[in-house]
């Protein structure tokens, strides 16, 4: 007879394990607040996050502090979450709307792309275990399967359905793809040439497909209902019944097998029971009776330390269960103290790990008996952590077809180019999964960006003594035809975990050179940086397509024909804008020195305040008082009191004009006619003579259009075009003469001054 709301768990059979029954302690609960939808282990467990009811997504560190909260509309609650097992992305069902999903960089914790193509709520969704695919269900009939590309989702492959789709699995080695519906079926798919193509379709039972689970290293998947669970295994080239169990068993929800499969759990109605899935058929061999009402999901960490399970009945617990044998790839990450840098995260697939894991000397893994002394101990783990490190940084230098360079060097390729600051000349790039700096003077910055795809990194390869591992270091960029190379700096060393670096710029984001050391310039004595703030994602209002693609366009434009500074920040909350505005304030400015502050995004006009605002991507729709957006009153005066001398603030933003109040209407055409017989020092003179606060607005108190995607807002494009004309003969451009080429966009752009500018102030680029 089963008791309901007790802590000890009843021991139903006895566990196959020989001589040892499962231990499972409750290691800590959640505050009992919402319902949890679900609650997930990343693969090395440095994060765990939950979603729930209402409209709540959380994430936490391996020590259970949290590092990302974020709630959406209230019409709707988030749904299924998943983690890349590289750990590098976090993937989110229902993140603005019922058939989106939300891609999270778990590096910064910020939503970096919205994948569009459900038409419904995404039921499931799941990674591939190389990194490479995303596939998720819908509630309706389709199935979608997204490629990554550098650090871009897009849409590979698409199945439509004759029912609802219930679930979505990868094989342990990516080869097949598993799918369930609510009309009882399981359509299997084969990877063949960068495509899954269909081979099979099973009818395992007669409703409703609630669990499916692919064993953790065999072909062989298990699939339930209310009618019990039933197990299918690889036959040749198909998949063939195997077993089952029913004898009351009601499959509710997710099924989930322990990191090696010896063990399975399944949310049985208000219970969890879990399964021995090596005796055939499976048999019950322990229970959680913790919770009151509808379990949900009972999933186990990859090191099989924890299990997390939660319920209906709104409670959300962390249990430490033993004995279980953690993963294999889990055993290796432990072997090197869990420090791996990103490239051997991600190359520490199905092949990899198992060829590691058969390789090593057992006896270095097992544990001593109670005679072994700590020194014993210690020097013993260190040939075993020496050993797996050295096959690691071999397969790492085999998966990303390293090229030896002599004796004891290796040729890196350049997996992409960042963003290049012209004043400190250093380019931005990225190479084995981390960002690095590297000094290169603005003579040669432009060759090394057209020649970057040739270009390689040697580094040097040495080993100490008798150890196993190599030290990799002194990282130095060749570029075609240019001689010599350039020191690069990487912010991680991909090859050892402990030798970290502080490289320029940061790996978050590209940063600005500080104005006040800086003693660069772009020429003729003016120095010039940009700010660009750009907002694509929001979580309360509808998604923009190319605010990114513009502020990134137009940075590159100002950095490589402009040599101007730039850095852009992307999908800001409301306090990171203000702290970054705050950033620049604290800033020392010289006389010669320019700022342009670029924002692009989503803009209201409240009638009632008579105030314009930017809405930035935390900001609530249903926030009346409008706290949380970003007011052009304080706005106007976070950049009026930034101590740079000329500042020309860009808007394509709805409402943008009326971050002046009058709507200035002032226009500078044909103000180049004036000064044409004017020499150019002279005319850079009077220019820059007077303090400036001058603004450039996509329309007045209007909404202006974001565009089609991929080709610029109306209001950019036209911008873009005025850079590209590059001053013209003599080089310099002036705000007349780019509103000679923004002034006849629809909704009629606006020009004008605020805050501190004096009369016959001007804004000037000089193009190199």
């Amino acid at each position: 007879m089963k008791k309901y709301g007790i802590l000890l768990l009843l021991i139903l059979f006895c566990s196959t394990l020989p001589g040892q029954e499962l231990r499972i302690e409750e290691h800590r609960e959640f505050p009992k607040t919402t319902r949890v939808i679900d609650a997930k282990f990343s693969s090395f467990r440095n994060y765990f996050a939950l979603t729930k009811i209402p409209y709540t997504f959380e994430v936490y560190d391996r020590n259970w502090n949290q590092v990302f909260k974020h709630s959406g509309s209230q019409d709707r609650s988030f749904g299924e979450l998943c983690f890349s097992p590289d750990e590098r992305f976090l993937a989110l069902a229902s993140y603005k709307g019922l058939g989106d999903i939300g891609i999270v960089s778990l590096k910064d914790m910020k939503v970096i792309q919205l994948l569009r193509g459900h038409n419904y709520r995404v039921n499931d969704l799941q990674f591939s275990h190389n990194n490479n695919f995303l596939a998720s269900v819908e509630y309706s009939n389709k199935l979608i399967i997204w490629k990554l590309e550098g650090n871009r989702f897009s849409k590979h492959q698409e199945f439509i359905y004759n029912d609802e789709v219930s679930n979505v699995e990868f094989s342990f080695d990516d080869n097949f793809l598993l799918t369930a519906d609510d009309n009882g079926y399981v359509t299997v798919y084969r990877y063949v040439k960068d495509k899954y193509e269909e081979i099979q379709k099973i009818k395992c039972v007669y409703s409703y497909i609630y669990g499916l689970d692919y064993h953790p290293s065999r072909h062989e998947f298990v699939a339930g209902n209310s009618a019990g669970l039933l197990r299918y295994r690889m036959a040749g080239d198909r998949f063939l019944p195997l077993d089952s169990l029913k004898n009351n068993l009601d499959v509710s929800n997710d099924i989930n097998y322990s990191p090696t499969g010896k063990l399975l759990t399944i949310p049985d109605q208000n219970d969890i029971t879990i399964l021995d899935m090596e005796s055939s058929p499976p048999r019950p061999v322990d229970a959680i009776y913790r919770h009151d009402f509808r379990t949900f999901c009972a999933r186990f960490s990859d090191d099989g330390q924890y299990l997390a399970s939660s319920a209906a009945d709104s409670l959300l617990i962390i249990w430490e269960i033993s004995p279980i044998e953690a993963s294999r790839r889990s055993q290796i990450s432990s072997w090197v103290n869990d420090r791996l840098t990103s490239a051997q995260r991600k190359i520490l697939t199905y092949d990899v790990v198992n060829d590691i894991y058969n390789g090593v000397d057992k006896t270095m893994t097992e544990p001593r008996d109670e005679f072994e002394t700590t020194a014993e101990y210690e020097k013993r783990h260190k040939v075993l952590e020496e050993w797996t490190l050295s096959i690691i940084q071999k397969k790492t230098e085999e998966k990303y077809e390293l090229e030896p360079e002599g004796k004891s060097q290796v040729k890196i390729p350049v997996q992409d180019i960042l963003g290049y600051n012209a004043d400190k000349e250093i380019y931005k790039i990225r190479f084995l999964e981390t960002d690095a700096g590297v000094v290169i003077p603005v003579s040669q910055a432009k060759s090394f960006r057209e020649k970057w795809t040739r270009s390689v990194i040697i580094a040097n390869k040495t080993r100490d003594g008798s150890a196993y591992s190599f030290s990799y270091s002194n990282f130095q960029l060749r570029v075609p035809g240019l001689e010599g190379t350039f020191a690069v700096t990487p912010v991680e060393n991909p090859f050892n975990f402990n030798d970290r670096r502080s490289a320029q710029p940061s790996p978050d984001e590209p940063q600005a050179s500080d104005p006040g050391t800086d003693e660069s310039s772009t020429g003729e004595g003016i120095i010039s940086h940009a700010l660009l703030f750009a907002t694509n994602v929001y979580d309360s209002f509808t998604e923009l397509v190319n605010p990114v693609l513009d502020a990134n366009t137009i940075a590159a434009e100002l950095s490589e024909n402009y040599g101007v500074s730039t850095e852009v920040v992307l999908n800001p909350s409301l306090s990171e804008t203000a702290d970054k505005l705050r950033e620049y304030a604290s800033r020392s400015y010289r006389e010669n020195e320019n700022l342009i502050v670029f924002f692009a995004g989503h803009g209201v006009y409240d009638q009632v305040f008579k105030e314009g605002y930017v809405i930035s991507t935390d900001s609530r729709a249903d926030d009346i008082s409008k706290t949380s957006y970003l007011s052009h009153s304080n706005l106007r005066t976070m950049i009026n009191n930034i101590g740079c001398r000329h500042i020309f603030l860009v808007m394509d933003v709805c409402f943008g004009g009326t971050i002046d109040p009058y709507l200035a209407k002032s226009s500078h055409r044909g103000a180049m006619e004036m000064y044409k017989d004017i020499p150019k020092e002279e005319f850079i003179e009077r220019k820059t003579k007077y303090k400036s606060r001058l603004y450039l607005t996509s329309g007045g108190n209007e909404y202006v259009p974001d565009g089609r995607s991929g080709f610029h807002s109306p209001f950019a494009r036209r911008f873009i075009e005025a850079l590209r004309m590059y001053g013209g003969d003599d080089g310099i451009l002036t705000t007349g003469e780019i509103m000679q080429y923004v002034e006849k966009v629809d909704p009629q752009p606006r020009f004008g001054e605020f805050g501190d500018n004096e009369p016959g102030s001007d804004f000037i680029l000089i193009s190199r």
